[in-house]
């Protein structure tokens, strides 16, 4: 009855967040008639002498905001440019794609050699025998998420996003069985490495692993730290984050060299402000090494936290405990898509982290609960988990998750509020509207021309959430498992990103920690003594004496 409950809840909830979506839903008309926009941007002279030099049989216009549209010229499924046209004629940007050697970090990022040399290595990581496992399954969708990378970087941006929708809705699905299933029925398996290192003993194997993760690690800060194509995301913050240092808000007074580069909430600029006071960034022609390093250190940080959370909490282990921590933090630093986008410095591996960490102290409420709060303010996507943290607790820790939730977001009006003034948190909600009204042909929606429907796959993500949070509410048992937890966070995340007008595969990084911890490791059982003892303390105060 618990469960029928919670589905039906989660039914209303969607019924109510489809209807109202298909009744707010309204599409961004376009500055420009489609023929005047092609025009002006052909008029444009480095428009012009770009595409002079390739072929394009086909155009599509498509609105970026109400004084801004999109010109993208493509040969075949192929893009060959975007052009960003402004209401009066003039070219506020323009990409001409085949002039670029990859789309956006590292060119070594992007080696075939390489990547097929991550993927193996991911699978040695991840698989198990016998063959015929579920969790093989897990991973070969995983593995797939690959193919994005390699059609984006080839310019099928059509293509790399369809590529990617089968993979995300199984893995979602998969996810969200694992968090809310009976989680019964675990397959006897071998972890593929153990299988194939048979012959060695525990110490053996655990100095060979020591060995490939420090390697990995240097990859990192290599390639990482030295690349030379940092994505605009992060141009576009490290600015935001210098106008704060220098008392103005960034909303309404970034530079025009990254469109709409104040869409984020106030923290993506706020924490990157320290690094801001001592390498400054005014315009693209700046260095972002500095920001470069965050992205590496975060995606360190995320193989330390998977590495903690697949082994034993005690002072003395046995070599062998140590295998299934490493072969996770292995894992998620050899998935392909990891590299790329730890060397376009994108924030989205720093919100990995944070996602992460928020996971590995769910029994310590106001500790979990200050990171996703910072986690929303960073990006706006934690938000939608605030009602999962909340749900299953009680009593005074429930008190303290809220009033963690209450101070992060105290701290960062008080921000706004300081910097900019009484009109600094409508100037912030000004530019983070855009993140809800652009127009944007990157996603599966658009896509497949079904942008009618993109409504009730967002009132989907609001059902799965309800149901979810109705479910932990009046089965909190279910919360006592961080497994559970890390599944649940990764399949609302993924259908926040299905759902989404706008995808690419640096949003992979969000949910990849989490989807190894969920699914293709072997996370450390808790002592009993300690599980018997800590269980009823998340969701209720200990009785009086």
């Amino acid at each position: 009855m618990r469960r029928s409950s919670a589905l039906g809840l989660a039914l209303a909830a969607f019924v109510l967040a489809g209807v109202a979506g298909e009744l707010a839903r309204s599409s961004t008309p376009l500055p420009l008639a489609p023929k005047v926009a092609i025009r002006d941007a052909l008029r444009d002279p480095h428009v012009k002498r770009g595409l002079s030099r390739y072929h394009w049989d086909s155009v599509a216009v498509t609105p970026v905001d109400s004084q801004l549209e999109r010109v993208s010229f493509s040969s075949g499924h192929r893009v060959v440019a975007e052009i960003a046209v402004r209401r009066d004629g003039s070219v506020r940007q323009s990409l001409v794609f085949n002039t670029m050697r990859v789309p956006y970090g590292d060119w070594i990022a992007y080696q075939p050699v390489l990547l097929v040399g991550l993927l193996l290595l991911f699978v040695l990581m991840t698989a198990v025998v016998p063959v015929m496992q579920l969790r093989n399954l897990d991973v070969l969708a995983t593995v797939s998420l690959v193919a994005p990378v390699v059609l984006l970087q080839y310019r099928y941006l059509g293509l790399s996003i369809l590529s990617a929708v089968p993979a995300l809705a199984y893995l979602m699905v998969r996810c969200g069985v694992r968090a809310l299933g009976s989680g019964g029925g675990q397959q006897n398996s071998t972890p593929l490495f153990d299988h194939l290192t048979a012959g060695w003993n525990p110490p053996e194997r655990v100095r060979v692993l020591r060995t490939v993760l420090v390697a990995l690690a240097l990859v990192f800060v290599m390639v990482g730290v030295s690349s030379a194509d940092a994505v605009d995301v992060i141009y576009a913050v490290m600015e935001g984050a210098t106008k704060l240092v220098h008392g103005v808000l960034p909303y309404g007074h970034m530079p025009g060299d990254v469109i709409h580069g104040d869409t984020y909430p106030i923290l993506s600029y706020a924490l990157y402000a320290p690094l801001a006071i001592v390498a400054p960034v005014s315009t693209i022609w700046d260095s972002v090494d500095g920001a470069l390093g965050i992205a590496v250190i975060a995606a360190l940080a995320c193989g330390a936290g998977l590495y903690r959370a697949n082994v034993p909490a005690r002072r003395r282990r046995e070599p062998g405990e140590e295998l299934g921590g490493l072969r996770a933090a292995i894992a998620w630093l050899a998935f392909p898509p990891l590299l790329i986008a730890a060397s376009t410095g994108t924030t989205d591996v720093l919100l990995a982290a944070m996602l992460m960490f928020a996971v590995l102290l769910w029994r310590r409420p106001a500790a979990s609960s200050t990171i996703l709060a910072a986690a929303g303010w960073f990006k706006l996507a934690p938000f939608a988990l605030v009602p999962i943290w909340l749900a299953p607790l009680r009593g005074r820790r429930l008190w303290a998750a809220v009033g963690a939730l209450v101070g992060v977001s105290a701290l960062s009006l008080t921000v706004l509020v300081g910097v900019g003034g009484t009109g600094g948190i409508s100037a912030m909600i000004h530019g983070v509207a855009y993140q809800f009204s652009r127009g944007s042909p990157r996603s599966v929606w658009s896509v497949l021309g079904i942008e009618s429907l993109q409504p009730l796959g967002q009132a989907a993500v609001i059902a799965l959430v309800v149901g979810a949070a109705v479910r932990l509410r009046r089965e909190p048992e279910l919360a006592s498992d961080r497994v559970r937890l890390a599944a649940l966070t990764a399949a609302v995340l993924l259908g926040l990103e299905l759902a989404a007008d706008y995808w690419a595969f640096l949003y992979l990084a969000w949910v990849m920690p989490l989807v190894v911890l969920a699914l293709m490791s072997e996370p450390a059982a808790q002592p009993t003594s300690e599980r018997v003892r800590s269980a009823p303390e998340l969701v209720a105060d200990p009785l009086p004496a």
